[in-house]
């Protein structure tokens, strides 16, 4: 239960610290391809943060499903059973 714990804790820092520098960095930007606006590179540091802050949150998703799969797979160890 160790291995999902830390990729748990490993996308949630992923996630954070895309967020944080996401607001640091580009706190106004919104990425919508909207170029007149906005200038490219700003377009497109706000596009990757928010991707990286997305696969974060997605890897917390699949570890707490698969962590929940595999509590629920195993048979508990009660007293009588074999």
């Amino acid at each position: 239960m160790r291995a999902y714990l830390k990729l748990f804790l490993l996308s949630a820092v992923t996630a954070g610290v895309a967020w944080l520098a996401s607001r640091t960095f580009v706190p106004d930007a919104v990425p919508v391809a909207d170029v007149e606006q906005q200038p490219q590179w700003y377009l497109q540091l706000a596009f990757l943060l928010r991707s990286i802050e997305l696969i974060g949150l997605g890897g917390m998703a699949l570890v707490l499903v698969a962590g929940l799969a595999a509590r629920l797979g195993r048979p508990s160890a009660t007293p009588g059973s074999r």
